[in-house]
């Protein structure tokens, strides 16, 4: 049975108040077993008053006799009038506070009994015409009379005294019995009261639990993705959070439903790994790109998916993610159901709280094939134009010294412009190959511990010349430290930072370079006093052949690569370049150098 249209707090209710109503009842029902202990107690009271009354009659009959046989009648009147008044006075209260204990109303009539002969006595006068006030006692027939009432009155109270020893001892039996009787009915009451409460809470209880199981299991349902089925809800307060689940798992149902349709239609692969990389959900598009179903890559790992000599490298990417600020790009190569190798570019995100990484998986097969194609072309076209680029500026240059005299100023300012493009070209195409190289893994470094200052004082030598045409200042401040780096790549990095700091400074400014430590690293800081550029170029500044705005207004002309070469070679350092700028203010260029294993100039003192 299961009582429907109540709310929890209704039910609550039902639980607290039954209780206190049987609580209620049983505390009336107690009022008659204490009414009964109440009784026995007053009829004690009362047989112990009688007791007392026949007991002082005794003792005051016993004195009236005394007075009769001994004093005189003056004397015995006043002992016999005394005593008659008392016996009135109990005879009195004896017949207002009667006794229902059968052995005292005994003892009582024989009391009355005894009254009615001293009543009896005390009217009789055989002198005053029956008018009594006493004298009926004085005279020997008189004093016979009172001895037999002595007598009466000697027997009751034997027989009271035995009543009295009697109701002695039986009394802790009684009260015994009595405190026995209340003791059980209170435990018979409490443990009533207790099954009332374990029934009601039981019944209730079940009943809520059973119906939390149930919202249990829906919600559980719904974290599967699945349709929660609520029928015969009931207006209470579990019923609304049914409803609640109810419409909480029509929502995510169509909510999954977008989703599905977002991940199974787009171009990219979205996916989520465990803490252990391994698939925790794909998107359908993983079947088109890589081959290989959601089903068959669920609760497999990913680096079985990689090509080997990509496996090492993207497990320590995913756990710096996973330590560091939860968020990077991953490059790998992907194995396909068909066995063929994609490029693929990770955009990972990883969330502590539910130890996952979230990642869109790039198809840039397409885009590496060109790149390469496009390196490729770089470096053919390089060592096609180096040769003939070196004939040209080595014939310019003995024609323009060899014939000074010979050829007019106009002439010999064609050919000094002549002898520059040809040189800004050869920059141009050493630099390509250079970062082709770089590009391709195909330039080592050779590490070594190398004083930074070294490097920025041979920096500033290099561009002096550079430097004093434009009337700058170069100054290298006090600060140094131990790196670990090749000597001419960190001279060249410090050199196109220089440079381009030369070629955007005003003329007669200040340049100044300065080394720091910050944490694992020293910090080659190159700052100039130049337009400045915004936010949005300084953030494509270190692609290559890219120029800020003020670049392409200046007289000084630059390839555009040299701030990509000094990129390229940080990072094969280990390092980074960072800039730091803002419009008519100048610009910060960082570059960050692993520091040695010790480092200062303690060191080179030693």
């Amino acid at each position: 049975m299961r009582i429907t249209g109540l709310n929890i707090t209704h039910k609550g209710l039902l639980m607290v108040l039954i209780p206190v109503v049987f609580q209620l009842l049983f505390i009336a029902a107690l009022n008659i077993p204490l009414h009964r202990f109440a009784h026995e107690l007053e009829s004690m009271r009362i047989g112990k008053k009688i007791l007392f009354a026949i007991q002082e009659n005794e003792i005051d009959l016993s004195k009236m006799i005394w007075a009769l046989m001994v004093g005189g009648p003056q004397e015995s009147i006043g002992y016999i009038a005394n005593y008659h008044e008392k016996v009135v006075r109990q005879h009195k209260w004896s017949m207002q506070n009667q006794t229902s204990d059968p052995e005292l109303l005994q003892l009582a009539k024989e009391g009355r009994k005894i009254w009615n002969m001293s009543e009896e006595m005390w009217m009789s006068d055989p002198t005053a015409g029956g008018q009594g006030g006493g004298m009926g006692w004085i005279g020997m027939q008189s004093s016979q009379k009172g001895f037999k009432l002595f007598r009466e009155q000697r027997l009751l109270m034997n027989k009271v005294l035995a009543v009295e020893r009697r109701k002695v001892a039986q009394q802790p039996e009684e009260i015994a019995a009595l405190r026995n009787t209340l003791v059980l009915f209170l435990w018979i009451g409490f443990g009533i009261s207790c099954l009332i409460s374990l029934a009601l809470m039981m019944y209730f209880s079940r009943d809520i639990v059973n119906r939390l199981n149930g919202i249990a299991e829906k919600a559980q349902l719904l974290s599967f993705g699945k349709t929660v089925q609520v029928e015969n809800i009931e207006a209470d307060e579990i019923g609304q959070l049914e409803n609640t689940i109810a419409a909480t798992s029509l929502k995510v149902a169509e909510i999954r439903n977008r989703q599905a349709v977002i991940l199974d239609n787009s171009a990219d692969v979205i996916c989520s790994l465990d803490a252990k990389l391994k698939f925790a959900a794909v998107g359908e598009a993983a079947s088109k790109i890589w081959g290989h179903t959601p089903d068959q890559l669920l609760g497999k790992s990913v680096l079985a998916m990689l090509s080997a000599d990509t496996v090492e490298s993207t497990s320590i990417a995913l756990e710096r993610i996973a330590a560091g600020n939860g968020d990077g790009r991953v490059e790998n190569v992907i194995k396909c159901g068909d066995g063929s190798l994609k490029n693929a570019v990770w955009i990972v995100l990883w969330s502590p709280e539910k130890r996952t990484f979230f990642c869109v998986v790039h198809d840039v097969t397409e885009l590496r094939n060109v790149e390469k194609l496009k390196q490729h072309f770089i470096s053919v076209a390089s060592h096609d134009l180096r040769a003939p680029l070196t004939s040209v500026t080595l014939n310019v240059s003995i024609l323009t010294e060899s014939m000074k005299n010979e050829l007019s100023p106009g002439i010999i300012t064609e050919l000094e412009r002549v002898q520059h493009s040809a040189q800004r070209l050869t920059d141009l195409v050493n630099e390509l190959l250079e970062l082709d190289k770089l590009e391709a893994g195909r330039l080592s470094v050779e590490l070594k511990k190398v004083l930074a200052s070294d490097a920025c004082e041979a920096a500033r030598d290099l561009l002096f010349g550079l430097a004093r045409q434009s009337e700058l200042t170069v100054t290298v401040t006090e600060g140094d430290a131990f790196v670990m780096a090749e000597d001419k790549r960190l001279v060249q990095m410090i050199s196109n930072l220089l440079s381009n700091a030369i070629k955007f400074s005003p003329r007669g400014g200040n340049i100044e370079i300065d080394v720091r430590e910050e944490g694992q690293f020293a910090v080659i800081s190159i700052k100039d006093e130049g337009c400045g550029m915004t936010a949005k170029e300084c953030a494509t500044v270190f692609e290559k052949f890219s120029q800020a705005r003020s670049a392409k207004t200046t007289s000084a002309k630059g390839t555009g690569l040299g701030l990509a070469v000094v990129k390229a070679l940080a990072e094969a350092h280990g390092g980074r370049v960072e800039v730091v700028s803002a419009v008519g203010k100048g610009s910060t260029f960082s570059l960050f150098i692993p520091l040695a294993a010790s480092s200062g100039r303690e060191e080179e003192r030693a």
